[in-house]
């Protein structure tokens, strides 16, 4: 992976992994956001581009993802109180990431079909390791499992008790998620690479 590459994912792990609640709801929630917000970025583009309006492209793609942002932390305040609650200004986290930014304006893919294929696996691989963290996290470190519930809360099941937990509370705290986050970002970059040297072996065949 690029240099440049390795920057954007780094500081999305941090931006997104270290200040949101260590639950599984939470982490859907913003990673579902993320992906939308991309697949979402990237037809506004291409429509920009294709009605020739590069000279304002910036202003209305991040004008869409701010707008997008707002409607969609209005929907989960609706249905989802508990959850647009906890989450607050976290909501607004995605749309600024510089990886979502980086995979929308500063392609260089010009097939529409290539470039949702291409940004959409980054960002799959990105939010698949971000689910484990939080998966992770909200059993070992709390003893539960969270996920949407009825009546605007969220779904709870206690999977055992949190005071038995001991040394691995570790995770639950900034240290812990950083060290959590050091390892899922080594495995994301080690099969990035693994798929990368797989395709060119292929295509050399």
């Amino acid at each position: 992976m690029e240099q440049k590459k390795l920057s954007l994912y780094i500081t999305a792990y941090l931006a997104l992994f270290v200040p949101t609640p260590g639950r599984l709801v939470y982490g859907i929630t913003l990673l579902l956001e993320l992906n939308i917000l991309l697949l979402g970025g990237i037809l506004v583009d291409f429509l920009v581009k294709k009605f020739k309006f590069t000279e304002i492209r910036t202003y209305i793609v991040m004008t869409f993802l701010i707008f997008f942002t707002v409607i969609y932390r209005q929907i989960f305040a609706i249905a989802y109180s508990e959850v647009a609650l906890t989450l607050g200004f976290l909501f607004y986290f995605p749309p600024v990431s510089l990886l979502l930014i980086d995979n929308i304006l500063k392609s260089s893919e010009t097939d529409f079909g290539l470039r949702i294929k291409k940004s959409l696996l980054n960002s799959l691989f990105f939010s698949f390791f971000g689910l484990i963290l939080f998966l992770f996290r909200d059993i070992v470190c709390y003893g539960t499992f969270t996920f949407y519930g009825s009546k605007h809360q969220i779904f709870e099941k206690v999977l055992f008790n949190s005071d038995k937990i001991g040394l691995f509370s570790f995770f639950g705290t900034v240290p812990g998620v950083l060290c959590l986050i050091g390892v899922l970002f080594y495995l994301d970059v080690f099969f990035r690479n693994k798929m990368r040297i797989i395709k060119n072996s292929g295509e050399a065949e």
